[in-house]
């Protein structure tokens, strides 16, 4: 008799399954001719949001390294005695 599944003997009506075979899909097309030119338009869309904050954070960045460097500095003149 057979019930296993796949064999059911219950019919669904106005459903469509596609279904595409692994060897005939085509996981880069267009990747070069469209995805790289995408990916520039994108970059140049975003880049005036996106830089200020970039430009800040990396001169408030060379800016505190800087003070942090010149604040552990020891003073010569309190070792001038020294022996």
């Amino acid at each position: 008799m057979g019930l296993e599944f796949g064999k059911l003997p219950i019919r669904i009506r106005r459903i469509l399954y596609y279904s595409l075979a692994p060897e005939e899909q085509r996981a880069w097309a267009k990747s070069v001719t469209h995805g790289i030119p995408n990916l520039v338009d994108r970059i140049i869309y975003a880049l005036p949001t996106v830089l200020p904050g970039f430009i800040m954070s990396a001169v408030i960045y060379k800016w505190s390294t800087a003070a942090h460097e010149q604040y552990i500095r020891k003073d010569p003149k309190l070792y001038e005695n020294d022996k």
